[in-house]
């Protein structure tokens, strides 16, 4: 008879834990994602349990911090995908997930240690801003290669009579897709909406905050301020940048026989030589040396 009354009563908990949690995601608020970009997939399966510690836990996140977040998704284009108290409320669930896997698998191994249960809450509470690290090199490496591309549509824009925001839009019109004519067509929304023409390509200076933008929109803005041609600044621009990215490479072509001196060390080295001792070995022994 206990057995039966203790079973009931884990059920009922059971049961009353599951209609908490669709109470609380009841609650939620239904998000307007027609205007945001596409979530990526693990995001996607954990993307509720975000939302609910974005409402009930995020909104401790003091407002320094949450400025600093901002300016970090800012600049690595995820901006239209995640907001700043979402971002925090990510750190709190893959902390939360990360010690759940220790759990189970200290479980398993019947062994259990404060200090590793530590050390992978750590690594999971600070996962996003890897992961978000890892984008913001991705996004910095795209927008340097597509750069003097977009240059070259531009001053072949403003070589043909088109002032500076005609240009623009001939560079959004013909030049291939990428992340840095989608700021362009962000700079051409703020003029659209009234913004001045050095305010929007400051802003688009912020949001990407490289030095090689900063370089060019301050060129552009003083070419324009002065009333120089803005044809020579670009073209020079556009071959510095490919002066740039070439060096950039012959530097990493550089450095490469040097990266290379460690695996072989470690890993080529030790074999090369352990397989040819192993026939001067034999052959010693069979010579009768021995």
């Amino acid at each position: 008879m206990m057995i039966a009354i203790i079973c009931m009563l884990l059920g009922g908990a059971i049961l009353l834990m599951f209609w908490l949690a669709n109470q609380e995601y009841e609650d939620l608020d239904q998000e307007d994602r027609e205007y945001k970009d596409p979530l990526p997939p693990f995001l996607r399966m954990i993307w509720p349990s975000v939302r609910w510690a974005d409402k009930r836990i995020a909104v401790f996140v003091p407002a320094v911090l949450r400025r600093q977040i901002e300016k970090k998704l800012l600049t690595g284009g995820l901006a239209h995908l995640i907001e700043a108290g979402q971002f925090a409320a990510l750190k709190i669930i893959t902390s939360v997930l990360a010690i759940l896997l220790y759990l189970l698998a200290a479980y398993m191994l019947k062994r259990f240690d404060l200090v590793w249960l530590l050390v992978i809450t750590a690594v999971g509470f600070f996962m996003p801003d890897f992961w978000l690290g890892d984008i913001r090199r991705a996004y910095v490496k795209k927008v340097c290669k597509e750069l003097p591309s977009l240059l070259d549509f531009m001053t072949l824009g403003v070589e043909s009579g088109q002032n500076l925001s005609g240009a623009i839009r001939l560079t959004i019109a013909k030049a291939p897709k990428g992340v840095l004519r989608m700021e362009f067509t962000r700079v051409m929304r703020d003029i659209s909406a009234g913004v001045p023409r050095a305010e929007a390509l400051i802003r688009m200076q912020e949001r990407v905050d490289i030095k090689e933008i900063t370089v060019m929109v301050a060129a552009m803005i003083q070419a324009e301020k002065i009333g120089a041609s803005l044809g020579p600044v670009l073209r020079e621009q556009a071959m510095q940048r490919r002066t740039e990215r070439f060096l950039a490479a012959e530097k990493k072509a550089f450095e490469a026989p040097v990266k290379m001196i460690a695996p072989l060390v470690i890993f080529i080295f030790p074999c090369t030589f352990a397989f040819l001792g192993y026939f001067l070995w034999q052959k010693v022994v069979s010579s009768g040396a021995f």
